[in-house]
């Protein structure tokens, strides 16, 4: 497995308060197994969490390629960010 970082601007739609369908390079990829809140795999051990809500989900593509992608909402910047890619 590869982790791949980045801090990429995408487009997230959520149905029912999570991830549904997400754009990320010009693809569109659609959610396709139970995303998991980042703040329960990441911000359990800190007294001060970041103003920062994340998800960690498996999406794939109309090509059939999947990765798990970790994304984060920016209070500041109000908008997504991918943050990290797995393959």
């Amino acid at each position: 497995m590869s982790i791949s970082y980045t801090a990429e601007a995408v487009t997230l739609w959520v149905e029912g308060d999570v991830p549904s369908r997400m754009v990320w390079n010009g693809r569109r990829w659609r959610v396709s197994d139970m995303p998991t809140p980042l703040e329960d795999l990441a911000w359990s051990r800190v007294t001060h969490p970041p103003l920062v809500r994340g998800w960690r989900f498996q999406a794939t593509n109309e090509l059939g390629v999947s990765f798990v992608f970790d994304v984060v909402w920016s209070v500041s910047d109000r908008e997504w960010s991918l943050v990290r890619v797995y393959d």
